[in-house]
């Protein structure tokens, strides 16, 4: 079980997302490619998959570490006689072999990868701005609550607001206003990372947009650190964007993503092709509105 730390109330502290058009990031110099057809590879690539690297081309060989689909590496070529394996290599330092098939061409479309929300400020945030709970409920779920150490069902509906507590064998323990404790499956949560002023009732649903996340990280300080290091690599033409920070609920501990926008669709996807040109992560976030 990982209690949360302190400094996840900071991260309550959220800005307003304006739900417009959002931003438009340039598209790449590079002409656009296609899916890796089990050609060989050499350059920037991105994983298609979740894989082990091994130390030598073969199947039965050390695994020396495990990538997760979408990572940016670099693809040395393949050994002769052994196509179905590509040389890979991390910050300019060879990290060994992963199947062939396993690798795409930086410029295919991204898929989305994660889901955030952002919430109505009137409605979830204290006077001072702070946020009512981390996480929203992205449809309608019954859990486990906890109320005068009795346990029961208690039923909630989409949209409702709830306040990360801890994770336990892959379930997350929540509370809110009304309910002192309660567990959930993650698949069913939201992240917040923004509030927005948006009416629903009288000028229909707002608008969605992307962002796109460029790391995960133990603590929010070192995220908020990562940020400037960011900025220092990838250039200032990102500083304006807004940066989000926000909790991401693991099999047994919580982590912290980093992402970056409003973007649109066409946006996020330009942009992890810009930074995977410049051996930089990326992965698309659907932001949506509650």
């Amino acid at each position: 079980m990982q209690n949360l730390p302190k400094p996840l109330v900071l991260l309550c502290l959220v800005l307003a997302v304006t739900l417009g058009w959002p931003a438009v990031a340039p598209a790449p110099a590079a002409a656009q490619g296609g899916p890796n057809l089990g050609k060989p590879q050499t350059g920037e690539t991105i994983l298609n998959r979740d894989v082990d690297v091994l130390v030598s081309a073969s199947a039965d060989s050390r695994v020396v570490m495990s990538l997760p689909k979408g990572k940016v590496v670099a693809a040395f070529g393949t050994p002769r006689r052994m196509p179905s394996w590509t040389q890979i290599g991390l910050g300019g330092r060879d990290i060994g072999y992963v199947p062939s098939d396993s690798l795409d061409s930086i410029f295919i479309a991204r898929e989305v990868s994660g889901r955030a929300a952002v919430v109505g400020r009137q409605r979830w945030t204290f006077p001072n701005g702070v946020l009512r709970g981390t996480h929203v409920l992205t449809e309608p779920a019954a859990g486990m609550e906890i109320r005068d150490g009795k346990k029961r069902e208690a039923k909630l509906e989409r949209g409702a607001v709830l306040g990360l507590l801890d994770v336990q064998d892959g379930k997350a323990r929540l509370s809110s206003d009304s309910i002192a404790s309660i567990t959930l499956p993650p698949e069913r949560l939201a992240p917040i990372i923004g509030v927005h002023d948006y009416d629903f009732s009288g000028s229909g649903p707002a608008r969605n947009f992307y962002a796109a996340r460029i790391g995960d990280y133990l603590t929010p300080v070192e995220a908020e650190h990562a940020w400037t290091d960011f900025i220092a690599a990838a250039g200032q033409q990102y500083a304006p964007y807004t940066r989000f920070i926000y909790p991401v609920i693991g099999r047994s501990a919580v982590t912290f993503a980093l992402a970056f926008g409003p973007l649109d669709r066409q946006g996020v996807n330009n942009m992890c092709v810009a930074l995977a040109q410049r051996m930089l992560d990326c992965w698309v976030v659907e932001v949506q509105a509650f």
